[in-house]
């Protein structure tokens, strides 16, 4: 899947899934889960 970027303009948080050559998939987040939905995060 492309890239998925959380507010843009705002914060700088983006999330993708990928999977592996085993057909494992795994989320990969450039913050943590808490900081990127929590309201008021940043």
């Amino acid at each position: 899947m492309p890239i998925r970027e959380y507010y843009p303009e705002e914060k700088p948080f983006k999330m993708v899934y990928v999977e592996d050559p085993f057909g494992i998939v795994s989320e990969i987040y450039t913050h943590s889960y808490e900081l990127t939905y929590s309201q008021g995060a940043y």
